[in-house]
């Protein structure tokens, strides 16, 4: 099943648009599982994960072994366990779990990276941005959780991807996840497409996208104040007094 997204969807959350995008790499069976809501029992088991100690090894322990199981079901089963695992060495195996055969267990151990915003899924996920081999709808949910991780070394790959012939589509997923990780290595590449970029829709959204990466590091920068300007300086405008 081919998705095929506008770039109107700018309108609606990211995390809504990882879900579709992962919806329409699933079979109907997978899809409808994936939808059908978290029985009692369900939220007993992830409340039991969270707050239990001394589990968390041993469910790691158990995703990994599922992970190596030959019934594709039970690997998804893995990655989905391993996504909401609060350790830090459930990242590693969900890194793995992106070469998975089943193109479902792909899909969803790309979409937990970016959930977890997993930095040190980075390089991994833009390797698979370049492969000829990596589906275009994969290729839309690897920009997206690229864009949530947020990480500032995807800037450049980006952009070089950008140079690449691209439908608008995925022209405007790529501006969208500049704009989500807001490095302002972006903001020339990003003004040049809302000045000449043939699509209108594009323009419009690599106007928005080099606003909001202006705006984040415009807060940054406000956070950062000398010492005069955060404990020195009196708040009603007055020169501090001389000892």
């Amino acid at each position: 099943m081919r998705y095929h997204i506008t770039v109107s969807w700018v309108a609606v959350r990211w995390s809504v648009v990882l879900s579709v995008l992962v919806a329409s790499l699933m079979p109907a069976t997978a899809v409808a599982q994936h939808h059908s809501g978290v029985s009692s029992n369900q939220m007993r088991q992830r409340y039991d994960k969270t707050t239990k100690g001394g589990s968390s090894d041993a469910n790691i322990d158990d995703a990994v072994k599922q992970l190596k199981s030959s019934d594709a079901n039970k690997r998804l089963a893995a990655v989905k366990s391993l996504g909401s695992s609060k350790d830090e060495k459930a990242v590693t195996y969900l890194i793995e779990a992106t070469g998975d055969p089943d193109l479902r267990v792909q899909a969803k151990a790309v979409q937990m990276l970016g959930d977890v915003r997993a930095t040190d899924a980075t390089p991994v996920l833009v390797q698979y941005l370049f492969l000829r081999s990596t589906r275009a709808e994969m290729k839309q949910l690897i920009l997206a959780s690229i864009g949530k991780i947020g990480d500032a070394r995807a800037t450049r790959p980006l952009m070089e991807f950008l140079q690449r012939d691209l439908d608008p589509a995925t022209r405007g997923t790529v501006i969208f996840a500049l704009g989500e990780i807001g490095s302002p290595e972006a903001v020339e590449t990003l003004q040049t497409i809302a000045q000449v970029d043939t699509d209108q829709s594009v323009r419009r959204l690599a106007s928005e996208a080099k606003s909001k990466v202006e705006q984040h590091q415009a807060a940054i920068n406000s956070q950062v104040k000398g010492p005069a300007e955060t404990f020195l300086e009196p708040k009603d405008g007055s020169q501090p007094k001389r000892r």
